[in-house]
């Protein structure tokens, strides 16, 4: 690591399976980067034991090459109340994380300023600012299909939290199960976890692909009947979605992140088909950050406020 003039700030992505973080210059760089297990299910202690352990060991880094820190960034699962750093509201994955005073935590053991969002506010704000995307006025809708479904909007390159920061809790709306007759979260259909949910419902029985959404899509790869008409199922309800986000929003640029997008080359095709059918032809990409993302968002949030860099509007 070259430790840069202008030093580096210290982001953080937490999220339900991993912890990524690294030290991250205005520039965007990545000077030092860890990947960890969150820890999750074993409630909010042990995973704040794990961040604040993980941000020792870049600090006792970033001391080692003479580079200053200005400041850390977070990109967190849940409602995070943008002005104190504190979650606000969690979902089941990760017990116990509402409550959490991220930002007082933190600071209190390492003497540094803290900015904490959403992490999918936060993997949109990484993209526009390194994702290659563009200047982009208008609104920009990201959808983060993962183990569960999150979005952020921008408009003008400048994210939305609305009035409660509940913007973008795309996973949380309520629609018809079209199978168990009942209303559900969508996220239990329109995720990784939705697409092993349907898989389970069409009567599939591997135990990989009741494990992993991406194993489904293997398996429909190979032909299985069951993982094929879960994957079918899965591409309209999100065609659907995208569909009604056309109509609500009228995006300008529509991105698809998260852990699926990685299998996208097995559903993309099937999606744009659906799209057209339905009269939605949105201007839609692949989020091109990866696993970084929702890192660099965070360090672009800490950049923001603590050292004139990473401007939001400039950024998008």
């Amino acid at each position: 690591m070259n430790a840069p003039a202008d030093g580096a700030c210290l982001a953080l992505d937490i999220g339900g399976t991993k912890l990524r973080a690294g030290l991250v210059a205005a520039d965007g760089r990545v000077l030092v980067a860890q990947t960890h297990a969150s820890h999750a299910t074993a409630g909010a202690a042990r995973v704040m034991a794990a961040v604040q352990a993980c941000c020792d060991e870049l600090r006792a880094a970033a001391s080692a090459q003479g580079c200053r820190l200005l400041g850390i960034g977070v990109s967190a699962a849940g409602v995070i109340d943008t002005e104190t750093g504190c979650v606000l509201r969690a979902g089941d994955t990760m017990p116990g994380w509402a409550g959490t005073a991220l930002a007082t935590e933190l600071q209190a053991r390492h003497g540094l300023p803290v900015r904490a969002d959403n992490d999918v506010n936060c993997a949109l704000r990484g993209e526009l600012w390194l994702g290659g995307h563009g200047p982009r006025p208008g609104l920009t809708l990201m959808l983060a299909l993962g183990t569960g479904l999150g979005a952020a909007l921008a408009h003008d390159g400048r994210i939305v939290t609305g009035a409660h920061q509940h913007t973008g809790h795309w996973g949380w709306r309520l629609v018809w199960h079209p199978v168990q007759g009942r209303l559900v979260p969508l996220e239990s259909l329109v995720s990784g976890t939705g697409l092993r949910n349907l898989y389970r419902h069409h009567g599939g029985t591997q135990p990989g692909a009741l494990a992993a959404g991406t194993a489904v899509v293997e398996l429909a790869q190979r032909g299985d009947g069951a993982a094929g008409a879960a994957l079918a199922e899965w591409v309209d309800l999100l065609a659907v979605q995208l569909h009604n986000d056309h109509w609500s929003l009228d995006p300008a640029l529509v991105l698809l992140g998260g852990g699926v997008i990685g299998s996208q080359a097995a559903w993309w095709p099937a999606l744009q088909q659906r799209l057209q059918a339905l009269g939605a032809p949105l201007p839609l990409r692949a989020a091109t950050l990866g696993n970084d993302a929702g890192m660099l968002g965070a360090a672009a949030l800490a950049w923001q406020a603590f050292g004139g860099g990473a401007s939001e509007g400039a950024a998008a």
